[in-house]
């Protein structure tokens, strides 16, 4: 296999999913928006294959959905939401606690590098490479407790709420704060101090779900505003 190849086309898909995620966001593609494989292709001029990845990830994040139909963008509701965010704040919870008592020096290093990392990213504003990082750290928290089977359940449960992790990073001074309380965290979980870890780190989400519950609600009243706009529209013509 090319290396580079590789490399440039993960680079491409990244920046693809980062421009749908941020429209499907935006309420540019609005629920029940059909997407498929060649319209991505077209738009970006790729190859159908970066495409058909891209959008694999956006299933994988529940911002869209396939059927026997095809693609579409997906309605995600604020109940779903906060059930699937409660169950994956429990397992990465316990994970995080066992991870802080079992982190090897190695463990402690990998996670020091992507604070640094996610250091660079909130001065500048790097709303793309903070939620990276984002992601990055918390995997490697939950990775050291060592459990195979807690860190399969994780995964995909993480994965399913994982497109929020926008809508609360791109509020006013949030990367500065989010890169505060990742601090913390981090001097707990490198001292070996589970409980103090898991505490923080559910306070942490609870307080993300929290804001990006309050957004989507918000989210929700716009998109029907719009539609009675749209109805009385049509009433008067």
């Amino acid at each position: 296999m090319d290396i580079k190849a590789s490399l440039n086309r993960e680079t491409l898909v990244d920046r693809i999913v980062d421009i749908l995620e941020d429209r499907i966001l935006k309420g540019e593609l609005p629920p029940r928006t059909k997407l498929s494989e060649i319209q991505v292709a077209n738009e970006f001029r790729v190859s159908r294959v970066p495409a058909r990845e891209a959008l694999h990830r956006l299933e994988e994040m529940s911002l869209v959905r396939k059927d026997h139909r095809g693609r579409e963008i997906a309605e995600f509701g604020r109940e779903e939401y906060a059930q699937l965010h409660e169950l994956k704040d429990v397992v990465e919870a316990y994970g995080v606690m066992q991870g802080a008592l079992k982190a090897s020096p190695q463990h402690i290093s990998r996670i020091e590098a992507v604070l640094r990392r996610m250091e660079r990213n909130a001065s500048r504003g790097n709303l793309a490479g903070m939620r990276r990082c984002n992601y990055e750290f918390h995997d490697l928290l939950v990775s050291c407790c060592g459990n195979q089977k807690l860190i399969e359940a994780y995964l995909p449960l993480v994965k399913k709420i994982r497109w929020a992790t926008t809508l609360s990073l791109q509020l006013p001074a949030r990367l500065k704060e989010a890169l505060r309380e990742h601090q913390k965290i981090f001097e707990a979980f490198r001292r070996k101090d589970g409980e103090a870890a898991r505490d923080l780190i559910t306070g942490h989400s609870q307080a993300s779900m929290q804001r990006v519950l309050a957004q989507m609600e918000s989210m929700e009243k716009r998109r029907e505003g719009g539609e009675a706009e749209e109805m009385k529209g049509k009433a008067r013509s």
